[in-house]
C-alpha cells in the first residue's frame, strides 16, 4: 500500500538550500501561543512500530496523503511589528542577511491554497521563480510570515536498501508584503525558509 501511496505523491523541486536560524524558527512557530497547535499541521512524529529511533509520519495516517487537500497545508505566523518594538522580528532580519537572494512566489499564497495549486513541486507546475530573486529581504513592519506545507516525494536516502523514492515534507517559511494585493495586484513573497524530512509511511 505505500508504495501505491508513494507512486501518486508528485516530484518536489530540489531544496532551495534557504534556512533561518533555529532560534528564530523556534519564535516564529511559538507565536501561534502555547499549546495551539505543533509546529507543522501535516508531520508528527512517533516511536518506530519496529523497534529503535522514533520515525516522522503524516499527521492523519499514510492514507490521507490520496484524500484531496492532503499533502498541503498554510498557516499565517505572525504579522510582523516594528523591529524596535519586536526582539523577534530583530532577530529575522539578523537571520536574512547572512543570505543575498531569495526566490519569489508569482502569485498570492491565497490563490495557492485555495486553488491547491503547488509551490514546491515540479517546475511545470510552480508559482515559485527561482531565475527572479531579491537581494537583502529584511522584514517589515505589517510583513506577514506563512507557513507552507506540503508532501511530495525525491530520491530516497535509503537507496542501498532497494528504495530508489521516498516521501518528504517540505515546510517552507514566507515573508509576504500583503499591501500590493490589497491594490489589485500580486503580493510579494519570498521563500526564507525550508526543511525537508523523510517520512516512513505505515
Amino acid at each position: 500500500m505505500s508504495q501505491e501511496i508513494l507512486r501518486q505523491l508528485q516530484i518536489l523541486q530540489p531544496a532551495s538550500g534557504k534556512s533561518l536560524s533555529n532560534a528564530v524558527v523556534v519564535g516564529l512557530t511559538g507565536a501561534l501561543g502555547a499549546g495551539t497547535q505543533a509546529k507543522y499541521q501535516l508531520m508528527r512524529s512517533q516511536l518506530n512500530p519496529k523497534g529503535g529511533h522514533s520515525i516522522f509520519v503524516p499527521t492523519n495516517g499514510s492514507q490521507s496523503l490520496l484524500q484531496k487537500g492532503g499533502t498541503q497545508a498554510a498557516r499565517k505566523l505572525k504579522t510582523l511589528p516594528p523591529e524596535r518594538e519586536d526582539n523577534l522580528t530583530g532577530a529575522l532580519n539578523t537571520s536574512l542577511l547572512g543570505g543575498e537572494q531569495y526566490p519569489i512566489l508569482t502569485a498570492t499564497l491565497g490563490t495557492l491554497v485555495s486553488g491547491g495549486a503547488a509551490i514546491l513541486f515540479t517546475v511545470a507546475t510552480t508559482y515559485l521563480s527561482v531565475a527572479n530573486s531579491a537581494q537583502r529581504v529584511l522584514g517589515r513592519a505589517g510583513d506577514e510570515i506563512w507557513q507552507v506545507e506540503e508532501i511530495g516525494k525525491g530520491a530516497s536516502s535509503a537507496w542501498f536498501d532497494g528504495n530508489t523514492e521516498s516521501a518528504y515534507h517540505v515546510g517552507s517559511f514566507f515573508l509576504v508584503d500583503p499591501y500590493r494585493s490589497n491594490l489589485g495586484a500580486r503580493s510579494k513573497a519570498w521563500l526564507i525558509h525550508e526543511e525537508r524530512t523523510e517520512l516512513t509511511l505505515l
